[in-house]
């Protein structure tokens, strides 16, 4: 397999191997057609040349294609997941597409496109309930975790504090020290070696990196106690996993810098619903049952139903927590990202949101596509074609680590 030098390069080629960054991070998977905005970040990210097939050889085996037939049906059931956006946007078209292609290709896994339907929920109650003030005064509060958190927080603003200090922090927790390099061995980092401790970890990746890693992972654990009668938690987990890792390589397909925060956002997207369906089950399986049945979203119903929505309760717990603003903004305002102070990374969690949904990737309790913001669309700089290289990326990472944030990797 011939190395080609990045000013050699021309679209349409196929990668024989994965392309990293300078530091491992995976920019390109094995068997992608290079376009022409794959040389633009590739260049942007200091890749001097890349491994790829022969002409003669002609591209990989392409996947074996859906049933026309299937594709047919999957489409027909789709649209009225698609009810609130517009299918003639370029966007939307191609999120459509995509949609329609993955679940057609993976029907055994995917339910078909529809409502939930929960059983035994009690009856709708009445709007305008203070409960957000009862949130407010519950003392809710990551378990064991926290004062770590801070503590990693200090050594990394601290500038005479080493990758070993910080290391030693995270190392207090040996849980979350092993899933940190269960995922930073995976091929979604891609680096050549086996990364075999925190502090390597902590050297190559990043402080604010690894840090950003361990406040996501640490959250999404005290989620785990959610019953089944309330909510699958398996399923959204996968779906805040899906979000996150879409956001990643969306971020790094559109020139956005620090990855990793993006990462996050798109895991804790959700968090606000979270701590409802874990502190409120009874109204949560009210507007479970409502959205399902009738034309409203799950967001929507959130505002009937307790007077405010799940980013609100993101917002207050954010606050008390003292989460870093700029990852808070991306989670806060990922349904309105133009009110974002950093509009473009809270419209990377927006879209990503999005196409989590359409794919039928995981459960958040909403069984509606949440609509595109077309002007935070305009502001990524997107073109469509970049979604038909960014999906099946995602998709190709997912699998994988949800066995390691289920514990089964």
């Amino acid at each position: 397999m011939p190395h080609v030098s990045i000013d050699q390069l021309k679209p349409g080629m196929v990668l024989a191997s994965d392309v990293t960054d300078t530091n491992g991070r995976l920019l390109l998977s094995e068997g992608q057609a290079i376009a022409h905005k794959h040389l633009t970040i590739f260049k942007m990210w200091g890749v001097p040349d890349v491994q790829v097939h022969d002409a003669e050889e002609g591209k990989p085996e392409e996947p074996h294609a859906p049933d026309p037939e299937a594709m047919r049906r999957v489409a027909e059931a789709l649209k009225s997941a698609f009810a609130g956006n517009d299918l003639a946007h370029p966007a939307v078209a191609e999120i459509f597409r995509q949609a329609v292609i993955h679940r057609s290709s993976h029907a055994a896994g995917h339910q078909r496109p529809g409502r939930m339907e929960p059983v035994n929920a009690p009856p709708l109650p009445a709007a305008g309930q203070d409960i957000r003030k009862k949130l407010r005064r519950r003392d809710i509060k990551l378990p064991e975790i926290p004062s770590m958190i801070f503590k990693l927080n200090d050594t990394i603003a601290d500038p005479f504090s080493s990758a070993d200090d910080i290391a030693q922090v995270i190392s207090k927790s040996p849980g979350l020290s092993a899933l940190l390099l269960r995922i930073v061995n995976s091929a979604f980092y891609g680096f050549p070696s086996r990364i075999d401790s925190v502090t390597r970890a902590v050297t190559i990746i990043g402080s604010k990196e690894i840090s950003a890693l361990a406040v996501g992972i640490t959250t999404m654990e005290i989620f785990k106690d959610i019953p089944q009668t309330v909510f699958d938690m398996r399923a959204f987990t996968h779906h805040s996993l899906a979000c996150g890792v879409l956001a990643r390589i969306l971020a790094a397909g559109g020139n956005i810098r620090n990855t990793e925060q993006l990462f996050i956002s798109g895991l804790l997207h959700d968090i606000g619903r979270m701590v409802i369906f874990k502190y409120f089950p009874q109204q949560a399986g009210s507007m479970l049952t409502a959205s399902s049945g009738g034309t409203a979203s799950l967001y929507e119903m959130e505002k009937a139903v307790m007077g405010f929505r799940h980013t609100d309760v993101a917002a207050d717990l954010f606050e008390k927590w003292k989460f870093p603003v700029a990852l808070s903004q991306n989670v806060i305002y990922h349904h309105r990202p133009m009110a974002a102070q950093d509009p473009a990374k809270a419209a990377i969690i927006h879209l990503s949101d999005m196409i989590a949904h359409s794919l039928g990737e995981g459960k958040s309790g909403e069984w509606r596509v949440p609509e595109l913001d077309v002007a935070a669309w305009e502001k990524l700089r997107l073109s469509p074609q970049t979604l038909s290289t960014v999906i099946p990326q995602a998709i190709h990472h997912l699998g994988f680590l949800m066995t390691v944030f289920q514990g089964e990797a």
